[in-house]
């Protein structure tokens, strides 16, 4: 993906780069990785992303889409992480 901003958190992107090499599985990962700076970039309380992390078709398409921008990649990578969660 090409980036779009350079003002971009450096911390998030790095979980995106965690996307794109597989290292992220299950979306319960990122509870670990700055959840309350993500709550809050996403618009949702801190309560309910942890929800959302542990129940991922919770998420709406507009969460994930929102969720890949702030990590700088494409939305399918992290459909495919919930995809994959669902099965």
């Amino acid at each position: 993906m090409t980036k779009k901003d350079d003002h971009k958190d450096p911390a998030l992107v790095s979980i995106g780069s965690m996307f794109e090499t597989g290292k992220i599985r299950k979306m319960y990962t990122l509870a670990e990785l700055y959840p309350t700076r993500i709550a809050k970039s996403l618009g949702i309380n801190y309560g309910r992303y942890m929800v959302k992390l542990n129940h991922p078709d919770k998420f709406t398409m507009g969460e994930i889409v929102r969720l890949a921008d702030l990590l700088d990649i494409e939305p399918d990578m992290i459909t495919k992480v919930i995809y994959s969660e669902l099965k």
